[in-house]
């Protein structure tokens, strides 16, 4: 048994499996050992090593300081809102997954009825077409991002001259070490391909900042926030921020002095980290866009703090320390006075509405328009027009389900009207047409105009490209070849870019190459709102559409209202529409932006001449800043881009006109300092009318001579003939030879003693100023190229009615500090000194108080409790629209407080500008009165005479 035993062990031993199994044991029990002392002996030591795997350290955005008036009234603030943020958290890893992860968080965004807060630089039509939305060098900055190369220089040709939908393709596809590896499949549209690519490209550009979250949809609704956070499983990285956005009270009133905010894009970012280089600006960051946000954006935005994540070896947050708390924005208080501001644009909008009203004719008739500026009229046909060219309609609805009888009928007219015009079209740019365009009817050359702009506008003509001195070049422009043949001649000269017309790499000749570009056209006029707007156009014009049914879409579309028995008059032909239209003009349910007929503009700024704040700075028509703040509306923004009232000029800093006879100050000045120009300062000129000196001989305003008048009564009268006689003598020597130079550089030296030479220091966008370097004997009188924005014409008036204090103009009264409550009183800086003989002020000043006493406006200021100085001045564009209106003056005359400057663009003569500015005075100035005038109706200007055309 023992032997047995003993045998059975000796096979054991024996056998290979022994040393094998030997190791396997010590192994084993090495590894036991090793276990025990992590997890047991050294635990703690363990588990710290786990979960510091890294430290990242991130900014806390601070809270952007609030806006008020003057007076305390609060303009601007903050509202607690939600965004959608996402941050690289480092859990997707291939490109298939962070795509249908940000897909899948793009479709919630969109169904629950928000929209992506990316700013980006490339965009894409309803017609599928792509497009930069940024200007070239923005694009060329994009590009070099996009190719990641170190500068615009490196950057090739072919990567220069890329398309939109080039670098779409290059930024979903390109998967080289050196391209952005999106790797975007094509199983998804080009658009959600296009919003990946947003939220990706923007989560690459900062990179740097892992765990630092992208700001996606801003402000969204609490459908969405649910959705979100009920999908977080499959939503890695996003997340429901609160933020507090920012919103603006009585927006259209102030909305051009504090602009709005907005996400920062790639472009603002640059640009931001030169200028603030301390400042750590992120992706995410709301910064002021236009306006007092964006010119006092390091006060408002307050100094951001800190926190640090400790980030475990599976990148999940699993301690915030050392967290810094954010210090909030400063308070910025305005010198505008909040309700006087209201009441000026109120007063603004029906004084432009009584323009209106005063020159409508119920007919085709539109006055002199074409040959004069002196009587221009508007047709109601215009105002028809109107209805569709400036989207007051919304001829979508035209179509839907629910459209009226009147909304269908008229769009079935308009599908048998399209339908014929396709018919010529395809005739007219056929390559074998050969009729000059001045033989087509206005309504024909309109339609190919159109056409030609579009292929312009859509880059498919190289103008760089065009041979302007060519004759091919001049006879299109003159309307004595057709569009086809010049079309063939840029194709043949190689000035169309048919790579954006994707013909691939074959061979065309240029019969073929031209039906491509036929083809193009035909497909994009088919579904073009500027192509249809012409159609509708026409078909009014030819009596297609009746004044009724506009007035009728009008109505259904909740535009207008028909109140009573309106309705059934209207369409029983009792009420006439032009009746019905200019009523509904007077109520302001159309009001002149809507329009956007002349005038439908204008500016308003008030001034306090001891200190230079400005008071009032009206610019009219204007927007809801708040559907741009925080997240840009883009229907809204993109119907503010087509508004043909341009609601997004700031008139009083950017729009220009030629200032008219409101300059005659500065060449008063000229006459009474410049020695031997006049004899003695009262001397008196003979108006002659005719100014025969020089060739072709300009004429004084008025019919009839002034007479003999000296200085004072020139500005009183506006006399052309004795300002003519000024600029001469300023531009002659020894009275014989006139050197047109030497006069021109006397007027530009007393126009820049009143700050006409430079900005005016608003702190806002503002055009620069010019002052005429052509003529010195029209530039006398505000002619020649002389041009200037109303806020740079306050400063002038300003400097007048102060005796010579020519201050930069401030918008900013004080800065409030939030963390300590201290005030910076903030006082506008003094330009120069305007140093002139105290009797030149005196003649001055006498001549613009004779003005507002005896001049013509004397009727519009006689009921005025307070003594007024004042100039009027007409500004002559061209003859197909009316003159622009400007007044600048004082009051009160004997101890000057405030300047009022009024500008209407296209306001037909400076006694609408000066009405305006009266009632201005009368709200100022009259308390008892201001109730009454502000409930005043919109009434026909009291004086329509073109007497005012100075």
């Amino acid at each position: 048994m023992l032997d047995r035993i003993a045998e059975y062990l000796r096979e054991i031993f024996s056998s290979r499996l022994i040393p094998i199994s030997i190791i396997f044991f010590t192994l084993f029990f090495l590894l036991i050992v090793r276990m025990f002392n992590l997890q047991i002996v050294k635990s703690d030591d363990t588990y710290t090593g786990s979960i510091i795997s890294d430290e990242k350290k991130r900014d806390v955005v601070s809270t952007r300081g609030k806006i008020y008036d003057r007076n305390g009234v609060l303009l601007a603030t903050n509202q607690l809102s939600y965004d959608v943020t996402i941050e690289d958290n480092g859990t997707l890893t291939t490109n298939a997954d962070k795509n249908e992860m940000i897909y899948n968080m793009i479709q919630i965004i969109y169904k629950n009825g928000d929209s992506l807060a990316i700013d980006f630089f490339i965009d894409i039509n309803k017609n599928g077409d792509f497009y930069f939305t940024c200007d070239k060098s923005a694009e060329l900055r994009f590009k070099r991002d996009a190719y990641f190369s170190k500068s615009i220089d490196d950057l090739t040709d072919e990567q220069k001259n890329a398309s939109a939908y080039d670098m779409f393709v290059y930024l979903k596809t390109d998967v080289s070490s050196s391209g952005p590896k999106f790797d975007i499949s094509d199983e998804y549209s080009d658009k959600d391909a296009l919003d990946i690519i947003k939220v990706r490209y923007t989560m690459m550009i900062n990179s740097n900042t892992k765990y630092i979250p992208v700001t996606v949809a801003n402000n969204v609704n609490d459908t969405t926030v649910v959705a979100i956070k009920e999908n977080s499983d499959i939503l890695s990285g996003v997340k429901i921020s609160e933020t507090a956005d920012r919103y603006y009270y009585d927006s259209k009133y102030f909305s051009n002095i504090i602009g709005y905010t907005g996400t920062v894009s790639t472009d603002d970012l640059d640009k931001l980290k030169e200028d603030y280089p301390d400042y750590n600006y992120a992706a995410s960051d709301q910064i002021g866009k236009s306006g007092i946000e964006l010119s006092m954006e390091e006060t408002l935005r307050g100094i951001k703090g800190s926190e640090t994540l400790v980030i475990d070896a599976y990148s999940r947050v699993n301690e915030i320390k050392d967290e810094t708390s954010p210090v909030p924005g400063d308070d910025v208080y305005l010198t505008i006075d909040a309700n006087l501001q209201k009441a000026c644009y109120d007063i603004l909008e029906k004084e432009l509405a009584g323009i209106l009203i005063s020159k409508l004719n119920n007919s085709m008739d539109a006055g002199t328009k074409g040959e004069s500026a002196s009587d221009i009229r508007i047709p109601i046909y215009d105002v028809y027009s109107a209805v569709f060219s400036n989207n007051i309609v919304d001829t979508t609805l035209f179509s839907a389900k629910k459209a009226s009888q009147t909304e269908k009928s008229v769009y079935n007219k308009f599908l048998s009207q399209k339908k014929a015009v396709a018919k010529r079209i395809n005739t007219f740019i056929d390559i074998k047409y050969t009729s000059p365009r001045n033989n087509l009817s206005d309504e024909n050359a309109a339609y190919l105009d159109y056409i030609y702009k579009m292929l312009k506008d859509n880059n498919i003509v190289l103008t760089s490209n065009i041979d302007t001195s060519s004759e091919e070049y001049k006879n299109y422009l003159e309307g004595k070849s057709s569009l086809s043949e010049y079309l063939e001649y840029l194709i043949v000269n190689n000035c169309i870019d048919f790579g954006v017309l994707d013909i691939g790499d074959n061979l065309y000749t240029t019969s073929e190459l031209f039906d491509v570009l036929k083809n193009y056209i035909i497909k994009k006029i088919d579904n073009n709102t500027g192509f249809d707007k012409i159609i509708y156009k026409y078909m009014i014009y030819n009596y297609k559409i009746s004044g009724t049914e506009i007035c009728l879409l009008l109505i259904d579309q909740n535009i207008v209202k028909a109140e009573g028995d309106t309705l059934g008059r209207l369409i029983s032909g009792s009420l006439t529409p032009y009746s019905f239209i200019k009523s509904k003009i007077i109520s302001l349910e159309l009001t002149p932006a809507m329009l956007a007929l002349d005038p439908c503009s204008g500016s308003i700024v008030i001034t306090d001449v001891k200190t230079g704040d400005i008071l009032a700075y009206v610019s009219y028509p204007t927007y809801d800043n708040n559907k741009l703040a925080n997240k840009i509306d883009s229907s809204y923004y993109s119907k503010l881009l087509d508004d043909s009232s341009y609601p997004l000029m700031n008139r009083p800093s950017m729009q220009k006109t030629a200032p008219g006879s409101t300059f005659k100050m500065v060449t008063s000045t000229a006459a009474l300092e410049e020695y031997g120009i006049l004899s003695y300062p009262l001397e008196k000129i003979k108006d002659r009318h005719l100014f025969e000196k020089v060739v072709p001989s300009p004429k004084c305003w008025s019919s009839s001579s002034h007479g003999k008048i000296d200085v004072m009564d020139a500005l009183r009268d506006s006399c052309n003939y004795y300002y003519y006689e000024i600029g001469y003598r300023l531009g002659t020597t020894g009275g014989k030879i006139l050197n047109h130079d030497k006069g021109l550089k006397t007027l530009k030296k007393y126009a820049s003693m009143y700050g006409l030479n430079d900005l005016s220091g608003v702190e806002l966008s503002e055009s620069n100023p010019q002052i005429s370097d052509y003529d010195c004997v029209r530039s006398a009188i505000g002619q020649g190229t002389n041009s200037y924005t109303p806020v740079q014409l306050s400063r002038y008036i300003t400097t007048i009615a102060n005796s010579g204090i020519c201050y930069d103009l401030t918008l900013i009264d004080k800065v409030i500090s939030a963390s300590n409550g201290s005030e910076k009183d903030n006082n506008a800086k003094v330009h120069n000194n305007v140093d002139i003989k105290s009797d030149t002020w005196n003649y001055i000043h006498a001549g613009m108080r004779k003005v507002i006493k005896n001049g013509t406006i004397k009727g519009l200021y006689d009921d005025l409790n307070i003594d007024v100085a004042g100039k009027t001045g007409t500004a002559q564009e061209s003859d197909y629209k009316p003159n622009h209106a400007l007044f600048v003056s004082y009051a009160p005359y004997s101890s000057p407080e405030i300047s009022v400057t009024t500008v209407i663009p296209n306001g037909y003569t400076s006694g609408n500008a000066a009405e305006l500015a009266r009632d201005v005075y009368t709200y100022y100035y009259d308390k008892d009165s201001r109730k009454k005038l502000l409930n005043k109706k919109v009434q026909v200007p009291e004086n329509q005479s073109n007497a005012f055309s100075d």
